[in-house]
C-alpha cells in the first residue's frame, strides 16, 4: 500500500477543548489527531450535503468519496444553487 502524502497543521485550542477531545477520542479508540479529522470529514460531508459539492482534484485522494452521494445526484441543478445561499448548522455548535 502506497503511502499518503498528508499536511501538517498546527493547532491552537483552549486546553479544556483538548481534554475533552481527549475523552472523546479514547472512548472512539482513535488519537486525537485522527477523532479531529473524522470531525473534518463529517464536516465536509454536511456542507456538501447541504450545498453540493466542492470540486477539487480528487484523484489520488483514498479516504474520500469519489461520487456523488444520492441525495445530491437526485437535486436538479437549479436545487443545488438555491442550497448554496442557505447556511449550514452542525449539532456539535447547536446550544441545548
Amino acid at each position: 500500500m502506497a503511502s499518503i502524502e498528508q499536511y501538517r497543521f498546527t493547532l491552537r485550542i483552549h486546553p479544556l477543548i483538548m481534554e475533552k477531545m481527549k475523552y472523546i477520542a479514547e472512548t472512539n479508540g482513535r488519537s486525537v489527531n485522527k477523532e479531529i479529522e473524522q470531525i473534518l470529514k463529517w464536516v465536509i460531508s454536511d456542507y456538501e450535503n447541504k450545498r453540493g459539492r466542492i470540486h477539487i482534484e480528487e484523484k489520488n485522494q483514498p479516504g474520500f468519496r469519489e461520487a456523488r452521494s444520492d441525495k445530491e445526484e437526485s437535486r436538479r441543478p437549479g436545487e443545488q444553487n438555491n442550497m448554496r445561499s442557505k447556511p449550514i448548522s452542525s449539532a456539535f455548535f447547536k446550544p441545548k
